[in-house]
């Protein structure tokens, strides 16, 4: 994130930013972007209001009105004119946005966004996020290790672990290989597939391009799918429940290094 925001200079590698790549072209279409890496970036002593002002100048944004219709937009139009010092954890985040939101950017880059947040803070920042998506229609670039959270909050995941992305998946596919099911290979699968909707009655089951087979129903009664598929003559190699928890997946593709 620091590399794509400018933060940090690689020794190795190339970055590629909206098509572009070249530290000149880069440089420009960093523009597109707004961040918020490791920490808000306000003055203690200075008001929100203040804060929102100093980076718009800094940042040569004419329009003096985005000050308060940012403030508004993250719900902090009551306190604007309050220090940013005596803000709560979950009010300094939002204005860190707010302050990131400035020149209408089409990339949003959040690093750890609810990090030592209470409930109330994270629901209020999720809240944030989806009505910026819903509203602005701005992509948004999160970097977490609250697994259930963003779960709860984004559509894509990239996962990476020492600086290698292990995996790059929808919020379906997650869904999907994280999902409880019967796990069965075996000799015959398209037999397999004929007994399942003529004997067991379900269609709630995927064939793989491995064509194992992944059983949704029967969870509770696996020893009757068993005794199903031997009494049809299928040798099976594998029969086994599978399924994670977020964490438990991301454990299993890094490697079971939790050290990530």
């Amino acid at each position: 994130m620091r590399l794509l925001a400018g933060l940090s200079f690689p020794t190795a590698g190339s970055i590629e930013l909206f098509g572009h790549s070249g530290e000149r072209a880069l440089q420009n279409e960093r523009k597109r972007l707004g961040c918020m890496i490791e920490n808000p970036g306000f003055v203690p002593n200075l008001t929100a209001k203040e804060n929102l002002k100093l980076h718009r100048i800094m940042r040569g944004v004419p329009n003096k009105e985005i000050e308060d219709e940012l403030l508004e937009l993250v719900g902090l139009a009551d306190a604007g004119n309050k220090k940013a010092k005596n803000f709560s954890l979950g009010m300094k985040q939002r204005l860190g946005i707010a302050i990131a939101m400035l020149g209408n950017p089409e990339l949003l880059i959040l690093d750890e966004p609810i990090n030592g947040l209470d409930p109330l803070g994270v629901v209020e920042i999720r809240n944030l996020l989806k009505k910026l998506c819903e509203e602005r229609q701005i992509a948004i670039l999160i970097s977490s290790h609250n697994l259930p959270e963003l779960y709860q909050t984004v559509t894509s995941y990239i996962i990476i672990h020492k600086g290698e992305i292990k995996q790059t998946l929808t919020l379906e596919q997650l869904d999907e290989n994280c999902k409880h099911h019967i796990y069965i290979n075996c000799d015959q699968p398209e037999r397999l597939t004929s007994v399942l909707e003529m004997q067991l009655n379900t269609t709630n089951f995927k064939v793989l391009p491995d064509k194992t087979v992944k059983l949704y129903d029967y969870l509770d009664e696996k020893d009757l799918v068993a005794k199903v598929i031997y009494e049809n003559g299928i040798v099976v190699t594998k029969f086994s429940i599978e399924g994670d928890t977020l964490e438990n997946y991301f454990i299993s593709v890094i490697g079971g290094d939790q050290d990530a």
